[in-house]
């Protein structure tokens, strides 16, 4: 049983040798595999886009990447991903138990705009233009005046949200 699924999935080919059947193969099983590691991981890493995730998410597809093509040993890529996918998801916790280390891991959001006017030093330094500003209070709040805000933030994700007054 052990040798038709090395065969099927090509455990002993390397990216020269492995044909497209065992890339199929292997396509299969790295998702389902995938599947279980976004189990471990909690539904953070992929409905964030705070850098961590950002991070997480892009090695995590170069790794299972590697094991579908074959570019290293099967077993070897799927330790990877799921070291990976740990130290995210402790990393996570950890931010939890010690908010100075989740500050400094994530980052803190920006006050943008407070009380109708425009923090144009946050602005500045966030990259943030004063149209993006009142887009973002137009999607978040549903308003077209910096007048009728009492604050606006851009998170540590990246949104931008609004507290009316």
């Amino acid at each position: 049983m052990s040798d038709f699924f090395a065969d099927l999935i090509g455990l002993h080919e390397n990216a020269q040798t492995i044909s497209a059947g065992q890339i199929s193969a292997r396509t299969g099983v790295v998702f389902l595999i995938a599947l279980l590691l976004l189990r471990i991981s909690g539904r953070r890493i992929f409905a964030s886009n705070s850098a961590l995730d950002m991070i997480v998410k892009f090695m995590l597809g170069a790794t299972l990447s590697r094991a579908i093509a074959a570019d290293a040993p099967f077993f070897t890529i799927l330790a990877a991903a799921t070291t990976l996918v740990l130290l995210h998801r402790g990393l996570a916790y950890a931010t939890y138990f010690f908010p100075a280390l989740g500050r400094l891991v994530k980052g803190e959001s920006s006050i943008l705009a407070e009380g109708g006017e425009l923090n144009k030093k946050e602005m500045r330094i966030s990259s943030v233009s004063e149209e993006a500003v009142q887009a973002g209070v137009r999607a978040a709040a549903n308003v077209d005046d910096l007048s009728q805000v009492a604050t606006v933030r851009l998170e540590h994700d990246g949104n931008i949200s609004v507290v009316k007054k």
